[in-house]
């Protein structure tokens, strides 16, 4: 006797043949009354107990987890080739217990239930690639438009994994939980460009901030006065451009000067530009202002200019009367003297100052 409860169906085969099933709760006599065919078996093996495998199945839903155990390779028309991982949950039941244990236990050689459950989980995996791609295909999905369709996708992938679960004997009844996870440098960049949307910048405007900034890391690292000179002449190229292009939209209305002409366009010859010789300035001692080196009065402050006696080795200030260099402690040599007043320099023996006139202490 075998008993069947009411969550559970009874299956009985036979020398590899499903011969009954008992799909309702009772307590059930192996007999030729209620199995057809079982008075075929042989009577004459006598002292053989077993007759044939009885298999019990149960009925209710079940639920398990799924996910990626590799990521998923999706193409997006933004971030190129990227890798996605998927989760979720679901819920299934046997819809046909006869089909279930020949298409497991006799052609697939599944015995257990993790390993049933095992094959249903890469069932699931494998459809929601194909649904991702025929999205994408479809209806021009990206990656970041995943979160939108996530339901779609879940009823998608239901119609789908029906056709391939039932000829073995199960249904998927539900999808749920659905996740989609983006790489990381992705939701990165996502997180940037929200930041960007939020204060009204757009990407290239960014990239522009991005190289003034590291513009100034460079003047921090490698000088305030390079950095700066090197941030003007940018600028002063872009202003040289724009007005470069000013005149051409100006004389865009004229016709073109013949071949081999030397004007613009607009019947103008270009203009040409005389290199100004650089003239090297100094600092005001009082107001440091530039001035030109060979004027005596500031013209600004009307202090008087004394010149600057440096060091020969290093070329540090040197102060007047000094013997030795403040700053490397080189010796000052001791043949040469200077004015008081002015700081020219005099000859051995000179009283007086020949360029102001003060009196030399000797």
């Amino acid at each position: 006797n075998v008993v069947v409860r009411e969550d559970e169906y009874g299956v009985f085969f036979r020398d590899g043949k499903a011969m009954q099933i008992f799909d309702r709760p009772d307590r059930y006599a192996l007999t030729t009354q209620n199995i057809a065919g079982l008075q075929a078996i042989s009577a004459t093996l006598v002292g053989v107990k077993q007759i044939g495998e009885f298999f019990w199945v149960q009925k209710r839903d079940f639920r398990s987890t799924f996910g990626t155990s590799e990521p998923l390779t999706f193409r997006d028309p933004e971030f190129g080739v990227i890798r996605l991982r998927a989760f979720g949950q679901f819920a299934y039941r046997v819809s046909d217990p006869m089909n279930l244990i020949t298409q497991f236990v006799g052609t697939k050689g599944l015995t257990k239930s993790e390993e049933i459950v095992g094959w249903l989980k890469d069932q699931i995996v494998m459809i929601l690639n194909d649904v991702l791609g025929e999205l994408k295909s479809n209806k021009q999905m990206s990656a970041l438009d995943i979160p939108a369709y996530l339901q779609e996708i879940e009823q998608f992938c239901l119609g789908r994994l029906e056709t391939e679960t039932e000829p073995y004997g199960l249904i998927i009844t539900k999808l749920s939980g659905l996740n989609i996870n983006l790489p990381e440098e992705v939701q990165q960049a996502v997180d940037k460009r929200g930041a960007m949307s939020a204060l009204g910048v757009n990407y290239l405007q960014y990239q522009t901030g991005k190289a003034i900034e590291g513009i100034g890391e460079g003047a921090a690292q490698g000088g305030e006065a390079g950095g700066f000179a090197g941030l003007g002449a940018g600028m002063g190229a872009g202003f040289s451009m724009a007005q470069g292009m000013a005149q051409g939209m100006a004389g865009a209305g004229t016709s073109p000067p013949a071949f081999g002409n030397s004007t613009q366009f607009g019947g103008q010859a270009p203009q040409q530009t005389t290199p100004q010789p650089y003239e090297e300035h100094i600092a005001c001692i009082s107001c440091k202002k530039s001035i030109p080196p060979d004027i005596k009065f500031c013209p600004e402050c009307g202090a008087e200019q004394k010149p600057v006696v440096t060091c020969k080795k290093c070329n540090g200030v040197l102060t007047t009367g000094a013997k030795f260099c403040p700053s490397c402690g080189a010796p000052v040599e001791e043949k040469k003297k200077f004015c008081t007043g002015c700081g020219k320099e005099l000859e051995e023996g000179q009283k007086f100052c020949p360029e102001c006139g003060t009196k030399q202490e000797l």
